[in-house]
């Protein structure tokens, strides 16, 4: 299967057809959107028309209650984190608090005092947030987390002992390295309306067939 990922859309209609287009020209069978719509009732409708599936970003629980209330019940329900196999995708991080599965689970903790990273790092400038994810991703055994929110499409892989990152566009596989020493990855899938690595929209492309992962950036009509 072959699984079109973008993330932080705000509020960019030509970012989402621009991505629909490219999903079909990369022969994508599913596509899974990252959070931060924005308040476009347009893109919820274009979304939910296409069952693509989704997960909260800040835009929605902060947004929330900004919804029309044919909107709202829906986005309400949209889950923290999608788990397909060992892959996890995620708006932010892997790292979700427990009792947090919903964006209105997200919205009443918020209510109770819980600050904004704890929910919401940025992983590729916070050290400790990226060690949480990569903790989360050994609990649970998974190989890898897709997310957005940084706007940045950079990729951290932990194997043997130690970090590395690279920036996209780019290929690579995900390995498995050892069974003492996992490979791990957390992938900043970039921002397909809004991004702060260039002028072009950013989106990946993961085909669990080979492992592959194909960090995409392409030309778009920006505001």
């Amino acid at each position: 299967m072959r699984i079109a990922i973008f993330s932080d859309l705000h509020n960019l209609t030509s970012g989402f057809h621009i991505i629909m287009r490219e999903a079909q020209r990369q022969n994508a069978d599913r596509l899974l959107y990252l959070g931060d719509l924005g308040g476009n009732v347009q893109l919820f409708t274009a979304l939910r028309s296409r069952e693509i599936s989704c997960t909260f970003g800040n835009w929605e629980v902060s947004g929330l209650r900004r919804l029309p209330p044919q909107w709202a019940e829906w986005v309400t329900d949209w889950p923290a984190k999608i788990e397909i196999g060992d892959i996890c995708y995620t708006h932010a991080t892997p790292d979700i608090p427990e009792g947090i599965a919903t964006t209105g689970d997200a919205l009443a903790r918020m209510g109770q005092g819980a600050g904004w990273g704890q929910l919401f790092p940025r992983l590729h400038s916070n050290e400790e947030a990226r060690w949480s994810a990569l903790a989360a991703l050994e609990a649970n055994n998974q190989r890898a987390a897709f997310h957005g929110h940084t706007h940045i499409q950079r990729t951290w892989v932990y194997e043997l002992g130690r970090w590395r990152s690279f920036n996209g566009p780019a290929e690579f596989v995900l390995e498995a390295g050892t069974p003492q020493k996992p490979t791990r990855y957390l992938i900043g899938v970039g921002s397909a309306g809004d991004p702060q690595d260039g002028r072009a929209l950013r989106y990946a492309i993961y085909d669990d067939a080979d492992r592959s992962v194909h960090l995409m950036a392409v030309s778009g009509a920006m505001r």
